[in-house]
């Protein structure tokens, strides 16, 4: 293989997302050169991308063997990514040169590697497509990209089910379906909470609602007689009142992630170029 890849030749045959003689940039995906390549490329191009990270000899990879259906997805993802990148490029949503700004930068690859490593939870690649949008906008402070790249790392550690919760609890909030002050108990706040959502289970409304708590994305339950009623100890804990406030306990920080999915749903909708 050595010589003949070189060759002028068979330079056309080569995919221009992963030439072999520079596999090295992008498997370090650091140079920020990799970027115009990978979204230049097609769906077959892609398909060569990703078979050459499974055939590379590094260990994350070749460990990974011949999956065959977890490399659809990462090809999917990558060429989804791909045309709404270019698609906001051309809008003028973010610069031709966003790589150029640090949380630009870092975001992006950030994720390049979550669709790499894990293209599967559909929900949390759209929260961190939307934070990779918000820190990228022509028009964000750099206070605003900088927010935009922490909740990015928020959202690396949350599942579907702590998204679906968090989008649940923002929607009544901006329904103003939320109860002002200590007016309800934990159990109705879940039951509540749970129809939005489509099922009636408090209890895993509670389990994914003690993560959002720890990224301080909502508000924590208040302490009863001076100890802490998370999670509940018993039926009892769960007829104990929740204050919600004026927000129906999500934090400025949760309601900020929440604005950025849906901006981000808003230019998706509006990003229907072809590659």
């Amino acid at each position: 293989m050595g010589n003949d890849s070189d060759k002028p030749e068979s330079a056309p045959e080569q995919s221009c997302v992963l030439a072999a003689r520079d596999y090295a940039d992008i498997t370090h995906l650091e140079n920020p050169s990799v970027i115009e390549r990978v979204l230049s490329g097609t769906r077959a191009e892609a398909a060569a991308y990703v078979s050459n990270l499974l055939q590379s000899g590094v260990s994350r990879y070749v460990l990974a063997g011949p999956r065959v259906a977890f490399t659809a997805m990462v090809i999917e993802a990558l060429t989804d990514l791909s045309r709404e990148i270019l698609a906001w490029k051309r809008a003028g949503t973010i610069p031709d040169d966003f790589s150029g700004r640090p949380s630009g930068y870092q975001t992006w690859v950030d994720l390049l590697k979550e669709i790499d490593s894990n293209p599967v939870d559909a929900e949390r690649l759209k929260a961190l497509k939307a934070m990779f949008l918000a820190a990228n906008r022509i028009n964000a402070t750099d206070g605003e990209s900088i927010l935009a790249y922490q909740l990015f790392q928020i959202g690396k550690r949350l599942s579907s089910g702590e998204l679906l919760l968090l989008k649940a609890v923002y929607e009544a909030y901006q329904a103003d379906d939320i109860g002002r002050g200590p007016g309800r108990t934990l159990r109705e706040w879940a039951n509540s909470t749970s129809r939005r959502l489509g099922y009636q289970n408090v209890s895993l409304v509670l389990r994914h609602e003690r993560v959002l708590v720890e990224e301080e994305l909502l508000y924590p339950r208040p302490k009863v007689l001076g100890r802490d009623v998370f999670p509940p100890r018993s039926a009892q804990d769960l007829d104990e009142a929740v204050f919600e406030g004026s927000t129906g306990r999500i934090t400025d920080l949760g309601i900020a992630f929440c604005r950025n999915v849906e901006n981000y749903g808003i230019a998706a909708h509006e990003s229907t170029e072809p590659l």
